[in-house]
């Protein structure tokens, strides 16, 4: 799993250099306006795509699968996002094929090496006598899935899961995405659970949804703005450049 801290110190590197980048370039160019207008563009386009595509302020957070409720598990201690399919166990991998919903739940081991929310859970399980009863108890739903309105199989193999649905991939995703995407109950997004936790230590509730839909539009709205009057600066010195 990959945590959403790690995005977001990789977009901060890459905003950094790019942005040294392009001051660079606009110290050097001959036309300051021309380029200024080139990046604002871009850093336009980038604000859009960070808050509305990549980040959302708010997403979904809940997933109704037949008769069980996916959901979002956030980790502030780690930090670490999990995903549980109800009581069956912690998914890998999500996806909507033909109705059916597919996916792929850890199985024990998978679990404690891989999901580090899991771990926390599934370790005291270990610490008890009878370590391998619940180890197959927890592995009964292991493996694959198929739900739809009519049936529920678990613990299929790969090879099973395609032969059933009779397709050739399952192009199974982050189930975050498929949350995003098909669920319910907007929240705070894990994104910014974890600045609010480890970026922003002056406040214990964070920044709040509110305040960061005001960064987003302020943001949004300065650039746009910064466009406009690059666009009327850059159109006036074409005219006066015209006339000599």
């Amino acid at each position: 799993m990959i945590f959403a801290a790690v995005y977001g110190f990789f977009l901060l590197f890459l905003v950094v250099l790019i942005l040294t980048v392009f001051l660079t370039i606009i110290y050097f160019s001959k036309n300051n306006v021309l380029v200024e207008l080139i990046i604002c563009g871009f850093f336009l386009i980038f604000t859009i795509n960070f808050f509305y595509i990549w980040f959302p302020i708010k997403e979904n957070t809940e997933l109704k699968i037949g008769s069980y409720l996916l959901t979002t598990d956030y980790n502030a201690t780690v930090p670490e996002v999990s995903f549980s399919l109800g009581n069956k166990g912690y998914l890998k991998k999500l996806n909507k094929i033909k109705d059916n919903w597919v996916g792929y739940i850890y199985d024990f081991d998978e679990a404690v090496l891989e999901n580090l929310r899991a771990k926390e859970e599934l370790v005291s399980l270990l610490e008890e006598k009878e370590v391998e009863k619940n180890r197959i108890e927890y592995n009964k739903n292991s493996g694959y899935f198929i739900i739809n309105s009519k049936n529920q199989l678990f613990h299929l193999t790969e090879e099973q899961t395609k032969e059933k649905l009779k397709v050739k991939n399952l192009n199974l995703k982050n189930p975050e995405k498929i949350i995003r995407k098909y669920g319910e109950k907007k929240e705070k997004s894990t994104f910014y659970k974890i600045i609010d936790d480890y970026f922003i230590p002056f406040s214990d509730n964070g920044i709040g949804i509110i305040g960061y839909e005001v960064i987003k539009y302020f943001a949004i709205l300065i650039l746009i703005l910064r466009i406009r009057y690059l666009r009327k600066l850059l159109k006036k010195r074409n005219q006066e450049k015209g006339y000599r």
